[in-house]
């Protein structure tokens, strides 16, 4: 008896070809696959922190807070960054007000502040300092303060896998992914790609 020779199926050399070109494609595609990660998810913090603020000087805006914090805390070795909101009450306000109006910051810490943490999250990512840094903005703009690491009124976010401690404010030296986020007096806030 003769058996039917038409069995159909792949070569093992037929196989060998597809497995060594799916390996090629995924050698190329890894590292912009990782760079894209990496940008990906500090653009969504950029954007968290952009709608931090936001939120804050439109909760100002409308009377809830009439004077509100905006504040960027790293770790001393960089690599985590926590951002968080305060208010203060009407009534808290008052009581403050020769404090706050005489004093060159807005982190002092014998500060009373109604609502801690209005909104809060915590990144492994870098800025362009190390330690704490706070922007104060009152309800109807006269008062617009931050300390000394956020004077020009802008925060650098970059990749937490950088070398060296903090953000360089260098543009030409930064290395990317890095956003910078502007803010001015009236509460307008942007956000920039560093490229």
């Amino acid at each position: 008896m003769q058996q039917n020779q038409d069995i159909k199926g792949f070569t093992i050399l037929e196989l060998l070809v597809v497995v060594v070109i799916v390996v090629v494609i995924s050698a190329v595609s890894y590292p912009r696959f990782n760079s894209w990660k990496a940008d990906r998810e500090l653009n969504q913090t950029a954007v968290s922190v952009v709608s931090m603020i936001n939120g804050i000087v439109s909760q100002s805006k409308r009377g809830s807070f009439p004077f509100v914090q905006f504040i960027a805390t790293t770790s001393d070795e960089g690599g985590e960054t926590s951002f968080e909101t305060k208010g203060m009450s009407q009534s808290t306000f008052v009581r403050q007000q020769a404090d706050i109006l005489n004093s060159n910051d807005c982190t002092k810490s014998g500060r009373v502040w109604d609502k801690d943490k209005l909104h809060f999250i915590n990144k492994e990512i870098k800025v362009n300092f190390v330690g704490t840094s706070s922007v104060c903005f009152s309800k109807d703009t006269s008062i617009f303060k931050s300390d000394k690491k956020l004077n020009g009124n802008f925060i650098i976010l970059c990749n937490k896998d950088i070398k060296d401690q903090i953000c360089t404010t260098d543009e030409t030296l930064l290395k990317t992914p890095a956003y910078k986020i502007e803010w001015n007096r009236f509460g307008n806030v942007t956000k920039k790609k560093m490229e």
